[in-house]
C-alpha cells in the first residue's frame, strides 16, 4: 500500500495484485549406511566398522496472484466507498476524526480538503468541517456517539426491498458539556433541534429534514491526499519529475500519515514500514502512533471497500 501511495505521487498507476492461491510443497528424506573394512569381528584381524545417517527437508510453496482489473477494479478502486460501510467502523473504536478526514469529501455543507497530486491549487477545508471533526471526537471519546445499521431486506408481495440503512446516534447526555456540543453538531449538521439521531445518505444535498449528506472518497482519492502531503527530495522537484508537497494551513486538519523522505534506509528503530523508489526511501515513523494507526485504517478500509470479484489472467510463482 505504501508503494502504491508513493508510485501515485510520481504520477505512476497504482499495481494491484492479489492472492487467489497459495499450494504448500515440501519433501522430507532420510539415508542411511553402514560399511565394513575386513573382519573385525575376528580378533587380530583387523578391519573397521562404520556408518552414517542422513536426513534433508525442502519446501518449495506455489503462489498463485491475480491482478486487479477491469470491472473489479473501478468498483474496488475508483468508485467512491458508500457511508454505510464505512461508519460503523466508529463502533468499533476508531477515532472517527481520522476515519472522516481520510474517507470523506463532504459532509451535510462542511467540505474536506482537496489535495492534488499534480501541483495545482487545491481546495482548503471549511472551518466548520475542522471544527465537526474535533466536536465528534469529543463525543465519541465520551460514549455519545455511535452508528446503528439496519440490514437490507428482500422484497415481498406487500412490500419492496429497502437498502440498508444507517443513522447517526446523538443519545440523550445529562452532561450540560456533551449537551452542549451535540447541540454544535447539530447545528453543523443542519439537523433539528433536540435531534437524537439522523440518517445518513449519499451525496450533497438531503431528501427532507433529520437526515444528514455526505459525500464519500474513492480508495484512489484517499490515497492521492495522503501522497499529496508526503516528503519527496527537492531534485525530483526541481527536475519537475513531481510537484512540491502541499502543505496544510493551521486551520485544517493536519495530515492523517506522515510519511517521510531519506536517502538512505531507515533502520528498524526508525521505520514502522518502508519502501524504496527511484534512489530514495520513504518510510512512517515507528513513533509516531497517530500515522501509524491511520496506516493500519487504511489497511481495514481497503479490505472493505472490495465488493467486487471477477477472475481474471492469473501469474503463478513457484517461491524457494
Amino acid at each position: 500500500m505504501l508503494f502504491n501511495i508513493v508510485q501515485l505521487r510520481y504520477s505512476l498507476s497504482p499495481t494491484l495484485i492479489e492472492p487467489t492461491q497459495i499450494i504448500s510443497a515440501y519433501t522430507a528424506e532420510t539415508s542411511s549406511s553402514a560399511n565394513i573394512n575386513g573382519t573385525p569381528w575376528i580378533q587380530g584381524a583387523g578391519g573397521s566398522l562404520g556408518g552414517s545417517l542422513g536426513y534433508s527437508y525442502s519446501d518449495s510453496p506455489t503462489v498463485t496472484y491475480q491482478p486487479v482489473s477491469g470491472i473489479q477494479f473501478s468498483v474496488n478502486i475508483l468508485r467512491p466507498i458508500s457511508p454505510q460501510t464505512l461508519l460503523p467502523l466508529i463502533s468499533s473504536g476508531l477515532p472517527v476524526d481520522t476515519l472522516l478526514q481520510m474517507t470523506m469529501q463532504s459532509i451535510g455543507p462542511a467540505s474536506n480538503t482537496t489535495s492534488t497530486i499534480a501541483g495545482t491549487e487545491g481546495k482548503e477545508a471549511s472551518i466548520r468541517f475542522t471544527y465537526l471533526l474535533r466536536a465528534l471526537r469529543k463525543l465519541q471519546a465520551g460514549n455519545a456517539l455511535s452508528i446503528r445499521s439496519i440490514a437490507p431486506t428482500a422484497a415481498t408481495k406487500t412490500q419492496p426491498a429497502q437498502p440498508e440503512r444507517t443513522f447517526i446516534l446523538l443519545p440523550h447526555s445529562s452532561s450540560p458539556e456533551i449537551i452542549e456540543l451535540q447541540g454544535q453538531v447539530r447545528q453543523a449538521l443542519q439537523l433539528p433541534a433536540g435531534c437524537e439521531q439522523a440518517e445518513v445518505i449519499y451525496g450533497r444535498t438531503v431528501d427532507h429534514p433529520g437526515q444528514v449528506a455526505m459525500v464519500t472518497r474513492s480508495m484512489l482519492s484517499i490515497w492521492e491526499d495522503v501522497a499529496s502531503t508526503m516528503e519527496v527530495p527537492q531534485k525530483m522537484v526541481d527536475k519537475g519529475v513531481t510537484a512540491p508537497s502541499v502543505v496544510r494551513g493551521p486551520n485544517e486538519p493536519q495530515p492523517a500519515i506522515i510519511i517521510h523522505c531519506s536517502p538512505t534506509r531507515p533502520s528498524n528503530e526508525q521505520a514502522y514500514t518502508s519502501v524504496e523508489y527511484e534512489g530514495s526511501w520513504y518510510w512512517i515513523a515507528k513513533d509516531d502512533l497517530a500515522s501509524k494507526l491511520a496506516f493500519s485504517m487504511l489497511q481495514f478500509i481497503h479490505a472493505i471497500a472490495e465488493t467486487a470479484s471477477v477472475k481474471g489472467a492469473m501469474v503463478t510463482i513457484p517461491s524457494r
